[in-house]
């Protein structure tokens, strides 16, 4: 006789039981962990400081995962972008994947930030000095060296072109004992009492080890699944519509649903699905 059990749908305290599990082992290189721990700016400032080996660095405003768009209608979802004291401004990307990081994305960056900064009637030498920082899982560039600082320059004299912008690639594998080296251990450490910045370490251990912090997770956790489920959000806002996929393909995934229910909410093949889970399995 054939089982006639009838498997039935998750309930939302079930799905609470797996976000806390889920969590647990969340680290500051997670997208939807990196987010809730920048939304305390003090964290950011403190990233900020020991990329720039600048302590004396404030930031004074920052906006998360916000939608910048070019002339055309294409855009990217920006991680962080932060203005300090002194009217400088830097966008922080934490990158699991190389695929985010290329040249040519960091080109792409600098131009958003520059359409964004000066408003119509300024002059061109208004622009503030931008900082685009990609924290990357690997070492992208091949140069084996914790932090790479680029610039342009000129070929003939072998001067800086002082255009105001900078590109920093920062390797998060390169965590050895220098205060840089022990962030990177920090932005990969799944427990607040093992990392070495208090500033992070708070705030880690809010988000991980309290009531409000937990539910907060579980709360936005919950939104994502909500939105995978109904797929809506997914089909793309015809713009950064491809990475959101993929970072909402991954915290799916980081929620148990299986390839095809995440294809059919993001409105790809199994085929981009399944390579895009096999590259962060690799």
């Amino acid at each position: 006789m054939a089982d006639s059990t009838i498997l039935q749908p998750e309930g939302l305290e079930q799905r609470y039981e797996r976000y806390k599990e889920k969590i647990k082992h969340f680290t500051i290189m997670n997208d939807i962990f990196m987010r809730n721990v920048l939304k305390e700016t003090a964290c950011t400032e403190y990233i900020l400081q020991v990329i720039m080996n600048k302590k004396e660095l404030k930031v004074i405003d920052q906006t998360l995962q916000k939608d910048y768009k070019n002339l055309q209608g294409r855009s990217a979802i920006l991680d962080c972008v932060a203005k300090d004291a002194e009217n400088n401004f830097f966008n922080v990307e934490i990158q699991g994947e190389n695929d985010g990081t290329s040249p040519k994305r960091a080109r792409y960056h600098c131009g958003l930030l520059d359409m964004n900064l000066l408003n119509p009637g300024e002059p061109f030498d208004s622009l503030p000095e931008t900082y685009i920082i990609f924290i990357t899982k690997n070492d992208v560039l091949g140069y084996k060296l914790p932090i790479n600082h680029i610039r342009r320059r000129s070929n003939e004299t072998g001067e800086i072109f002082e255009d105001g912008q900078h590109i920093l690639y920062v390797n998060s594998k390169k965590q050895g004992d220098t205060e840089l080296g022990r962030l990177m251990h920090d932005l990969h450490c799944k427990e607040a009492d093992k990392m070495y910045s208090n500033v992070l370490s708070a705030r880690v251990h809010q988000l991980k080890e309290t009531e409000e912090g937990v539910n907060q997770m579980c709360q936005e956790l919950e939104e994502i699944y909500n939105e995978g489920e109904q797929s809506g959000f997914l089909r793309g806002e015809q713009s950064g519509e491809l990475k959101k996929a993929r970072e909402t393909t991954l915290a799916l995934l980081e929620m148990g649903m299986p390839a095809e229910q995440i294809a059919k909410a993001v409105n790809l093949s199994i085929e981009t699905v399944q390579n895009w889970i096999a590259e962060t399995n690799s």
